[in-house]
């Protein structure tokens, strides 16, 4: 069941997005659990205990506590993975939503308009995510590994070791084509010896970059912007 949260410290908004995703839901036949949050603090509160309980989060961005960009930073910075949908009165801000991965904005002048279109694609991105895996040949099984889990690929010589939130499946292969197979799905070289999930990545420097476990991989020259660009780009 899809676990969606809405935070903005308008109440008369709150409702109206709580009513129009219901309603989207009901058309649909899809269910889901909502939780309002009318303050950035005790969202961020509640995902310190919980990272990953919300699929969905809309977010104000301007808040009388803290703002939608700083609260979404925080989210970020505890792993929270979930589609960010930006609300926002200004679309001065929207580029703000770069730096936090933001799936999509929408300006509450266009919540009428746009929220069904909005909320569809967000639905269609999770089901897309959900349906997508890599195929992998260990010494003792076949394992269909989900692409959200998946952190990165590295290459021992012949061996090729995919690391995953929980565990890590070596099998014999090459990364050239690992690439081809994830050619379109938010993977990026970093380096010859690594391939790696670019939703996962939480920082980009000239020559490394942080996943969100805390790894640091190293990044080529001759592939900085590109790892930067797949990072700021990939869809989250």
């Amino acid at each position: 069941m899809l676990k969606i949260a809405i935070c903005d410290d308008e109440k008369n908004v709150c409702d109206y997005i709580e009513k129009r995703t219901r309603d989207y839901l009901a058309k649909v036949d899809e269910e889901a659990e909502l939780a309002v949050f009318y303050d950035g603090t005790p969202l961020i509160d509640h995902c310190k205990e919980t990272p990953n309980d919300f699929d969905i989060i809309f977010l104000d961005i301007k808040m009388k506590t803290v703002n939608g960009v700083d609260c979404a930073k925080q989210l970020r910075d505890l792993g929270v993975e979930a589609l960010i949908v930006f609300v926002t009165s200004s679309a001065e801000y929207v580029f703000s939503g770069y730096e936090v991965k933001a799936f999509r904005y929408i300006l509450k002048t266009d919540l009428v308009n746009a929220f069904d279109r909005i909320f569809g694609e967000c639905l269609k991105e999770l089901s897309r995510s959900d349906d997508s895996f890599y195929t992998v040949k260990t010494a003792s099984a076949v394992k269909n590994i989900p692409l959200n889990d998946i952190f990165y690929f590295e290459s021992n010589k012949r061996v090729l070791i995919v690391h995953t939130k929980n565990d890590e499946y070596s099998f014999y292969g090459k990364l050239d084509q690992v690439e081809k197979d994830l050619e379109g799905k938010d993977f990026i070289r970093t380096h010859q010896s690594y391939f790696v999930n670019a939703r996962k990545i939480k920082s980009v420097s000239k020559d490394s970059a942080e996943l969100q476990n805390g790894e640091i991989l190293p990044v080529s020259k001759s592939r900085a912007t590109a790892v930067k660009n797949a990072y700021l780009w990939a869809k989250r």
